[in-house]
């Protein structure tokens, strides 16, 4: 079948990442239509430069790509299921969080009914959607990414992963995972300087210096050995570092705070100690990960 795209974007889900999406693509002169279930969500305030549809039906059949994204793939799953119908005639872009498993079942759906899926992550908040440098990442049918590449690109960086749909879900997961372990990193720092009067306004330039200069090109570095499986010590290494570690964990308990990051840590490096990987460096520890 035919996908031709005329350049009319239906959103599907009102939340604050949907209505974000909606808002980028009408600012950029993007006809839109949105529809969210019967709700509250239903009832929002009207998006400037966005029309309404009165059913999921007439949201489908009034673009030629759907941007779906919901609360979770449940709810995903059942709005396609209603428009079922619909679902030949249009692309779906599907930018609702969840698992790679969830991504690769509604794909299998989709391609049993003749329709094109590519699922999607936007690794951003809200406010964030529309500015070039904010990355989503995408993956499943290259015809719908290629189609609609134009489209994607106004809500942010569009990355396209491949053809398996897993992947952005992945990706997803993964990046949350550095995100999270980054910012718990940043807010321990903030509180354990707090302690001594040191607002988190005062070291933040200093910390994002040192991770866009000192911490990137060591995480470069990490990916190399971390591929080659080959964790050279020459200039750090686990029982130089451990050490060190003490010494915050005395640190962080002395001034009454929490020592379960710390302590994570240094457990990590124990065990990457005791499996014979004290003289190689920090990134051996993938291997305790692994297992």
């Amino acid at each position: 079948m035919s996908h031709p795209t005329d350049g009319r974007v239906a959103v599907i889900g009102l939340n604050a990442r949907g209505a974000a999406l909606a808002r980028a693509s009408a600012a950029a002169g993007v006809a839109v239509t949105v529809w969210d279930e019967p709700g509250p969500l239903a009832e929002a305030p009207p998006i400037d430069g966005a029309s309404r549809a009165d059913s999921l039906q007439a949201a489908f059949t009034a673009a030629s790509l759907i941007l779906l994204c919901v609360d979770d793939y449940d709810s995903a799953q059942r709005i396609l299921d209603q428009a079922e119908r619909h679902v030949g005639s249009t692309d779906v872009v599907n930018l609702t969080s969840g698992t790679s498993a969830q991504a690769e079942q509604v794909a299998a759906w989709m391609d049993a009914r003749g329709g094109r899926y590519l699922d999607g992550a936007l690794m951003a908040h809200p406010e964030h959607v529309g500015k070039p440098d904010t990355v989503l990442v995408y993956s499943g049918s290259p015809q719908v990414f290629e189609r609609h590449e134009s489209s994607l690109k106004l809500l942010g960086g569009a990355t396209y992963l491949g053809a398996a749909p897993g992947a952005a879900a992945l990706y997803d997961v993964a990046m949350l995972n550095f995100a999270w372990a980054t910012l718990i990193g940043f807010l321990q720092t903030a509180t354990l300087l707090g302690t001594a009067q040191i607002p988190a306004t005062t070291v933040t330039p200093l910390l994002t210096h040192w991770l866009s200069t000192t911490v990137t090109d060591v995480i470069n570095d990490y990916a190399r050995q971390v591929d080659e499986r080959h964790y050279p010590g020459d200039e750090e290494w686990l029982e130089l570092d451990a050490p060190l570690m003490v010494h915050l964990i005395e640190a962080t308990r002395t001034r009454g705070l929490d020592t379960a990051l710390p302590e994570l840590i240094k457990s990590l490096t124990d065990q990457g100690i005791d499996a014979g990987h004290g003289k190689d460096s920090f990134a051996s520890l993938v291997e305790i990960i692994r297992r």
